[in-house]
């Protein structure tokens, strides 16, 4: 009977390994093409933990089992270190450029939908950042959300870029620093958009971009769908509308970050990617982007970080990369309850000042 559960646990075992496998390639397959191993990415945590188990499980039980698991676990480690951090880089010389980036959700309070500015803006006003790059923001002509009545309320911001995605709101990006262009990158069939702004910081040119792309657009009748998941009771059109938003979620993201990714190769100056990327670090999205920069929250960051509160499983969706021109410390994500995202921020040095 021992020897009949031990096989049945090492089927699933293998079964386990296998899937965690897969995730790992899901940052090179381009949705466009084939976009279900997608989903994989959002069954990597689960997947991962279950390796885990079957560690301690075998290692309690029959060792020799212990190194299947284990072997993946250490193959799969450089993807594990974009989920989660132990030794971040610390520093208490503020001397660089603190970015700020927040999805703000409207300025409303996600979960009981009561209007949330005040707090917003005081938490934005405390963090005294360089660079501050919202997304979903009020783009208000008259009262407190108008952008040009915002920067006079942030400490040492004279300067700021916004574009609309709407007839009411868009990304705006705040800056201390004197800006000498900027532009917008905007995608076919959607309001989801990227704007670039190229600053003077010092010596240098630096183009900062604030990114918003696209999400699954599921609404609250997907959401109870999901969460009362019984097959006699969901009706297959509902199942199929689900999946195809999800589908249509990963294909246009893929072509959007496709589009940035290209521009940022033919930028010649340092940059600094911010913003809403609505996927995961296990996804074509932070492939593509991670290819070409690095990731503050790997660089800096501790723990999990967890930057969607909303009513899909929390996952980092909430990225600031950035050019090997800079290295970045401190990185921090602040759980404030004022909107569906929590805001993250880090620290950036030059190379040649550290």
């Amino acid at each position: 009977m021992k020897r009949v559960v031990r096989i049945v646990f090492l089927y699933v075992n293998l079964l386990a390994i296998v899937l965690l496998l897969a995730t790992y390639l899901v940052t090179k397959i381009n949705p466009g093409k084939f976009w279900f191993p997608s989903v994989f990415g959002l069954a990597f945590p689960y997947l991962l933990l279950t390796n885990v188990l079957f560690i301690g499980f075998w290692l309690l039980v029959y060792k020799r089992y212990m190194f299947l698991s284990l072997v993946v676990v250490v193959l799969g480690m450089h993807t594990i270190r974009t989920y989660i951090q132990f030794f971040p880089n610390k520093t208490k010389n503020e001397d660089g450029i603190k970015v700020l980036s927040y999805n703000v959700y409207h300025f409303y309070s996600y979960f009981d939908n009561s209007k949330n500015d005040n707090s917003i803006l005081k938490f934005i006003a405390d963090q005294h950042a360089n660079i501050i790059c919202l997304q979903e923001t009020k783009l208000q002509k008259e009262g407190i959300l108008n952008p040009l009545k915002l920067k006079s309320m942030f400490p040492g911001i004279n300067h700021c870029q916004l574009a609309h995605q709407s007839r009411w709101g868009g990304p705006v990006t705040f800056t201390s620093y004197p800006i000498v262009s900027m532009g917008e990158l905007r995608f076919e069939d959607t309001k989801n958009m990227v704007i670039f702004t190229d600053l003077k910081i010092n010596k240098d040119t630096v183009r900062v971009y604030n990114c918003h792309l696209q999400s699954y657009r599921l609404n609250a009748t997907d959401y109870s769908v999901i969460d009362t998941l019984d097959l006699e009771t969901v009706k297959m059109k509902d199942l199929r509308r689900i999946v195809s938003k999800i589908k249509w979620g990963y294909i246009y993201r893929s072509e959007q970050v496709i589009l940035l990714t290209k521009h940022i190769e033919s930028c010649h100056y340092p940059v600094i990617v911010c913003g809403d990327f609505n996927d995961t670090p296990i996804s074509f999205t932070y492939g593509k982007i991670s290819s070409l920069l690095k990731d503050s929250f790997v660089e800096s960051g501790r723990g999990v970080s967890d930057t969607y509160r909303g009513e899909m499983p929390n996952y980092r969706i909430d990225y600031i990369f950035h050019s090997k021109h800079f290295r970045a410390y401190n990185y921090t994500r602040f759980e404030v309850d004022f909107s569906d995202h929590y805001p993250i921020s880090t620290l950036l040095k030059t190379v040649e000042d550290n």
